[in-house]
Formats: structure tokens, C-alpha cells, sequence
């Protein structure tokens, strides 16, 4: 049975869109317990707060609360220009009745462009609390929206998920039947002689059986990455630059999550020094959202495993280190993790660790050696502007 998300009567679609609710219902009850709404000065400080961002919600029980808040305001200015008025009014026929003058001559035109002012003011407020509710609904809307969005991008995920699983289960089982059978027949049979053609000409690696579904279908495909344990089980998709699947999914349409990929440069039939996947820091967890608690030590010590395989091989990773940066710009002599890709040299490998060890949060690389390959997952983080937080395993 479908999971259903309910806080009151309101209901959401996602766990996700749930949770963002429930924070915005204890920022309410927080703000509830501070002030007083029915105070005029405490309604008009919360509202300039979130007016000016400083309050911010992510879901339509805020948003609903925002409106309480702007007609709250909007009715507290209507009684204070009442009030006001009033005032000027009383003033006015004090100051005349000093003067001896026990008529006041323009009253009824007074009285009439008052009238006129409060239609006025009654017709503004009327606007206001239209132009509120309309903004609330464009928020509501951008909001389903994207979460719409982000819903079928998972679902296409899975989708995927489930294919490579498949694949995965029908390729068990021919390699069984097929080893079966070449047991049966090849009982008492001499061993075959290893090849002596050089690496030169060779042909291509074969793709996996579990992938050659998939990559028939996607030929960007370069492998799957899966954390055990997180929401990290997702294809690694590789094109001709880096910006191709920053917005788009594993079909090439437009998508806000974009699509984990691999840097263009890296080779993956002959095993880079570093493989590089770059995935969206998202809001919802999904993609590289969940890689932000890798910055605490007993997150990372219970899934410090990664799990990369190319189309082509199986690996598993190792993390050594979790590092915060910025991304460095182009035209600065600083060191740019992005661009260890190959290694020339010893030397090239030992640059790299050093720069982990000046930026790393959490370092492990004491057992590291320059005859290790690396891998890295690279994503944004917002302690500084244009700040990166990358995670660097080595192979096992």
C-alpha cells in the first residue's frame, strides 16, 4: 500500500516535500512562541523578516502562514490610518473652536474626501489581499512544479534501477549455465595458452553483461556508482564535455537534478589514475545531496565503501579523504583537483595527495601510495562561494 504524508489535513506527495513541511511547522511554532500576532508591531517585524528572506519556508504551510501574516499587516495599517485621521480630525475642530469659529466650513467636503480615501484604501487592501493570494498560488504552483519534476526524475531512476537489476539477475544465471557446461565439457581438457597479443592490438574491452542492455539503450552509459546504504545507487553517464548532463536526464531532456556523469576525459578502457563523477548537491538527498554528511567521521566510518563499476569492470573503492574547497579560478596558479585526471609521473600523484591534505575535512591517506588509482565524487557546496565538497577513495 502506498505510503500517505499527512500533517493535519494538509497531505504531500513526497517524503521528501513531508519533511520540508514539518520543519516549516516548528519554525512556525518557534515564531509563535516568541511573539505575539496579535500585537501590530510583533505581525509587522515577522512579516518585513520573511518579506527580506531572512525567514524562509519550504512548503505551502508556510506559504500559507506568509499570507495570515501580509493580511494581518495589511489589516493593522488600514486601523492605524483610521486612527490617524480620526486624530487630525479632532485636532482640526480644536483649533477652530479656539479660534471662534463654531462652524467648520468645509466639513461636508471633508466628510466626502474621506469617504473617497477609505474607498480608496478599501479598494487597495482588497488588491493587496489579491495580489497575496495570487503569489501564494504562483508559489504553490513553482513549487508542485519542481517537485513533480524531481518526482519523475526519480522515477526515472528507478526505472533504470530496475532494468540494470534484470540485467544483473539474467546474467547470473547464464554465467552459471554457462560454467556448468564448460566444466561437463571440459573435464580432463589441457588449460588454454595465454594470449602474447600485445596490449597495442588488442581489441576493445567487452561491456559487462549486466550493462550491455543498458548501454544498447544509452550509449552514454559509463558505469554505475552505488554507497551501500545511501541513496547512491545511480548510472554514470559520460559525454564529449561536463556541461551536457548538468541539466539533463539519462535520455538528454532538460532536468533540473541534471544526471551523475563522468569527466569527459577520463579513459575508460585503459583505467585513469583518478576517475572523476560530478553530481548536483540536492536539497532532496537526490544525486550528491547526501554526500554533505560524509563531513561527519561516523557517517563516513559506517559507509566509507563505494562501489564504481565501469561498463567495462567491477571495482570497489575505498574513502580516504573528504575535502572542502573552492573550485579555484581559471586564471590563478592554485591547485584544481578537477584536472588530476592522468598521471605523468610520480610526481603528478604526489601533488595531488598534498592538496587533499591542505583541503581535507577528514584525511585517511597515510596508507595511500603513488600506485594507487583514485576516485572522486564531486559536488557543490555553499560554505564559501563557489565551494566544492569532494570525497577521494582509492581502489581495493
Amino acid at each position: 500500500m502506498e505510503e500517505v504524508y499527512r500533517i493535519g489535513k494538509h497531505e504531500f506527495a513526497t517524503r521528501e516535500e513531508w519533511e520540508g513541511a514539518k520543519r516549516d511547522l516548528e519554525m512556525i511554532e518557534a515564531i509563535l512562541n516568541r511573539v505575539d500576532v496579535d500585537r501590530p508591531e510583533d505581525v509587522e517585524t515577522i512579516y518585513q523578516l520573511i518579506h527580506e528572506g531572512k525567514i524562509q519556508f519550504e512548503s505551502k504551510l508556510g506559504t500559507a502562514f506568509f499570507c495570515d501574516v501580509s493580511d494581518r499587516t495589511a489589516q493593522n495599517l488600514k486601523r492605524k490610518l483610521k486612527s490617524n485621521k480620526q486624530e487630525w480630525t479632532r485636532e482640526w475642530n480644536a483649533h477652530r473652536r479656539l479660534l471662534g469659529q463654531k462652524e467648520f466650513p468645509v466639513a461636508g467636503r471633508i466628510a466626502e474626501r474621506q469617504s473617497i480615501d477609505e474607498t480608496r484604501q478599501s479598494q487597495m487592501f482588497k488588491f493587496l489581499g489579491l495580489a497575496c493570494a495570487a503569489l501564494a498560488a504562483i508559489c504553490i504552483f513553482f513549487y508542485s512544479h519542481s517537485v513533480y519534476l524531481e518526482n519523475k526524475s526519480v522515477r526515472k531512476l528507478e526505472e533504470v534501477q530496475q532494468k540494470k537489476s534484470v540485467s544483473q539477475a539474467v546474467d547470473w544465471s547464464k554465467e552459471r549455465i554457462e560454467n556448468d557446461g564448460t566444466q561437463q565439457a571440459g573435464a580432463g581438457a589441457p588449460a588454454a595458452e595465454p594470449s602474447e597479443t600485445p596490449f597495442e592490438t588488442q581489441a576493445p574491452p567487452e561491456v559487462l553483461a549486466e550493462y550491455v542492455s543498458l548501454h544498447t539503450q544509452y550509449p552514454d552509459l559509463a558505469g554505475w556508482v552505488r554507497i551501500p546504504d545511501t541513496k547512491v545507487d545511480l548510472p554514470v553517464m559520460q559525454s564529449k564535455d561536463n556541461d551536457y548532463y548538468l541539466h539533463r536526464n539519462i535520455d538528454g531532456a532538460e532536468d533540473i537534478n541534471g544526471t551523475l556523469f563522468l569527466d569527459y576525459r577520463a579513459n575508460l578502457q585503459k583505467q585513469s589514475a583518478n576517475y572523476i563523477i560530478y553530481g548536483h548537491n540536492m536539497k532532496s538527498g537526490e544525486m550528491f545531496g547526501g554526500l554533505k554528511q560524509y563531513l561527519e567521521e561516523p557517517y563516513l566510518s559506517q559507509h566509507d565503501k563505494i562501489q564504481f563499476d565501469t561498463i567495462y569492470e567491477k571495482q570497489t573503492y575505498q574513502i580516504v579523504a573528504v575535502c572542502l574547497t573552492d573550485v579555484g579560478n581559471q586564471t590563478e596558479e592554485s591547485y584544481r583537483y578537477y584536472d588530476f585526471i592522468e598521471a605523468e609521473s610520480d610526481a603528478d600523484i604526489e601533488a595531488f595527495l598534498q592538496n587533499i591534505r591542505s583541503c581535507a575535512v577528514i584525511d585517511k591517506t597515510q596508507d595511500v601510495t603513488v600506485n594507487d588509482k583514485f576516485l572522486t565524487l564531486s559536488t557543490c557546496n555553499s560554505y564559501v562561494e563557489d565551494g566544492r565538497l569532494y570525497l577521494v577513495a582509492k581502489k581495493l
